[in-house]
């Protein structure tokens, strides 16, 4: 697992813990964001998110990486079927501190959710950003 990826990986991890339940779709979606990223075992990501010595900067991430890793935070605050204000609040928060103009958070935010709420890989938000 990459650097890049352990960073993600603990992001979403966090994600899961925002409204204090952790719910079993929220965990099983954050392993099939695993597999999704090219077969992250689930140990590789337990031993990321429960490793003391992790340190969490997005800095170095690609423009697409970036929209990727707001997406699948997206994807978890949808798993357990409802939003808590706290789930847009961090989503705001981390697209804040990705470098996105403060005058564009509430929009990325709202329509990642969106596409979230929709079901839509990956790819097809990347479509529906080209098409736009």
């Amino acid at each position: 697992m990459t650097e890049n990826e352990k960073k993600m990986f603990l992001g979403l991890y966090q994600m899961l813990l925002i409204d204090a339940e952790v719910h079993p779709n929220e965990l099983e979606l954050l392993y099939q964001i695993g597999r999704e990223k090219g077969g992250i075992s689930e140990e590789d990501i337990q031993r990321t998110i429960f490793s003391p010595n992790t340190f969490v900067s997005l800095d170095s991430l690609s423009d697409e990486d970036r929209i990727e890793y707001l997406y699948n935070l997206s994807r978890i605050a949808w798993a357990d079927g409802r939003i808590d204000d706290k789930e847009i609040e961090t989503l705001q928060e981390a697209s804040r501190r990705l470098g996105f103009a403060e005058e564009n958070v509430i929009k990325i935010s709202e329509f990642l959710l969106e596409q979230a709420r929709e079901r839509k890989s990956f790819e097809e938000l990347l479509q529906t950003i080209k098409n736009s």
